[in-house]
C-alpha cells in the first residue's frame, strides 16, 4: 500500500502532543479504554481535533479493502472490567491496565483460559479487549508516533480505522494475547499458549484474525484473536 498521508512538521508536533495528553488521560483514569469521543476531544486544542479528524475521513475502502467494515455500535452494557492481570517476561513483573470485555466474550475467554491451565499450567492475560472507537484512534496516533516513526501505510496495517477494528465491534470482539510467563526475547508465537490456541481456541468460539501470510494485507499478529462463536 502507498503511503497516503504525508505528514507536515506541524501535524507531527500536533500528533506528539495529543499522544502525550492521552497516556496522561489513560495513567490518572481507569476506563480509557471505553472513552467517548465527546471527552476524548475536551483533551486537546482545535488544531490537534482537526488532525483527529483528518484520519477519520479516510475512506475504508481506501485504507483496507480487503477487511470488512464492521461498523460502530454504542459501548456494551454488559462490558466486564478485568483487573489485577499480571505478566512476567524474564522475571520483570508488569501490570496492564483495566481491561474489559463483553460478558459472552469473557466468559469463553475464562472457559479457554480454565482448559489451557490444566493442560500447560499457565495462563493467558487479556492486553488488549474492548476499545471504544476514539481509544482506538488514541492507538493508531500512538503506534504511528512510537513505533513507526509516522510512516503511514505502516501503521494502518497494524491499526485500523474504528470501523474495521475487530476491538472495537462487541459481536467479533478481539482480545490481545500475552502469556503470563515467558521468558525474555521470547515472541508470542513462540509460546506454548500459542501452540495451544493453534490447536484449541476453536473450541471455544476463537479464531486468530492475522495469521502469517494472512491475504488482508495486515501485519502477522499471533497475538490477536476474535471470538466468533
Amino acid at each position: 500500500m502507498q503511503a497516503i498521508w504525508d505528514f507536515t512538521d506541524t501535524e507531527k508536533e500536533l500528533v506528539r502532543s495529543l499522544v502525550r495528553k492521552g497516556k496522561t488521560e489513560e495513567d490518572s483514569v481507569g476506563p480509557f479504554a471505553v472513552v467517548s469521543f465527546e471527552t476524548f476531544y475536551e483533551l486537546f486544542t482545535a488544531d490537534e481535533i482537526r488532525v483527529v479528524e483528518k484520519y477519520l475521513a479516510f475512506d475504508p475502502a481506501v485504507l483496507h479493502p480487503k477487511l470488512p467494515v464492521l461498523g460502530v455500535a454504542g459501548v456494551p452494557r454488559d462490558l466486564v472490567a478485568i483487573n489485577g492481570q499480571k505478566y512476567i517476561v524474564g522475571g520483570k513483573t508488569h501490570h496492564p491496565p483495566q481491561q474489559y470485555l463483553p460478558r459472552a466474550t469473557y466468559e469463553a475467554y475464562q472457559a479457554m483460559n480454565t482448559a489451557l491451565h490444566a493442560d500447560l499450567g499457565s495462563e493467558l492475560v487479556v492486553l488488549y479487549g474492548y476499545r471504544s472507537p476514539a481509544r482506538q484512534v488514541f492507538i493508531f496516533f500512538q503506534i504511528l508516533a512510537e513505533v513507526y516513526d509516522f510512516n503511514f501505510a505502516k501503521t494502518v496495517r497494524r491499526v485500523v480505522l474504528p470501523t474495521c477494528s475487530e476491538h472495537v465491534c462487541p459481536t467479533r470482539q478481539a482480545i490481545d494475547f500475552i502469556a503470563a510467563q515467558a521468558p525474555e526475547g521470547q515472541e508470542f508465537d513462540q509460546t506454548r499458549e500459542y501452540a495451544w490456541l493453534q490447536k484449541n481456541a476453536s473450541r471455544f468460539g476463537f479464531v486468530e484474525s492475522y495469521p502469517k501470510d494472512n491475504t488482508l494485507d495486515m501485519m502477522y499478529e499471533p497475538w490477536h484473536w476474535s471470538y466468533r462463536p
